[in-house]
């Protein structure tokens, strides 16, 4: 058995912090529309600079502008994007992903049983009446599982912390990997703001980043 020394454990704690943050911001963005508090957090120096590593890039119209407007203005497109009227991105994973005894994809079929009985075996709790394939609770299940990996950490308790990694390593392969490139291509065709294409971008790039695949890019 390899033990981590001091350092290494510490940068797998921060590691594991750096995770669950970034997961609980997407889980933000793609669950409602934005708030002035939402905005005004990630135009914070610090978060820019973190998003930077990550290759995105918010333009000054974007970083000047009034947050009370945008508000109002991301409010009507995040709408238009994932709920029209007309065409919309449904994100949803059974949308995306055909399951084997499916002739094609449907919201509520395979995908949306195995993403719910994956939250069971990982002791997640699901609200009554989500729909468990939902993007934002995809990414919220990792950001619980990437806290508890912290917590894990903190307490000393490194094979639980392991196989708490695991599991989310597990879920970005099984799930996030098949879809979230299509629905990240999905939203940079289809979005008039570039908030929204930066989201997007973000998020490949963290599933890219988990999973450790290259050709995940919008």
């Amino acid at each position: 058995m390899i033990h981590q020394g001091p350092r290494d454990a510490g940068q797998a704690r921060e590691s594991a912090r750096a995770r669950a943050a970034l997961y609980r911001l997407l889980s933000r963005v793609f669950v409602a529309k934005p708030t002035e508090e939402l905005l005004k957090g990630l135009k914070d120096k610090e978060m820019l600079d973190a998003l930077a590593a990550y290759e995105v890039v918010f333009g000054p119209d974007f970083i000047a502008g009034a947050e009370e407007q945008q508000v109002s203005e991301l409010a009507v497109e995040y709408t238009r994007l994932f709920f029209g009227p007309g065409p919309h991105i449904a994100p949803f994973e059974s949308v995306f992903i055909r399951g084997e005894d499916e002739d094609s994809p449907r919201l509520w079929g395979q995908a949306t049983v195995e993403v719910a009985n994956f939250y069971r075996e990982a002791g997640l709790e699901m609200a009554e009446g989500v729909t468990p394939d939902h993007l934002s609770l995809e990414f919220e299940a990792m950001a619980a599982l990437a806290q508890a990996e912290v917590d894990k950490r903190v307490e000393g308790d490194m094979e639980s912390a392991e196989r708490l990694l695991a599991m989310q390593d597990r879920f970005c392969r099984e799930h996030l990997v098949r879809w979230v490139p299509a629905l990240c291509r999905e939203v940079d065709r289809n979005s008039e703001s570039s908030f929204y294409r930066n989201m997007a971008l973000l998020a490949q790039n963290q599933v890219q980043t988990q999973c450790g695949e290259n050709d995940l890019m919008c």
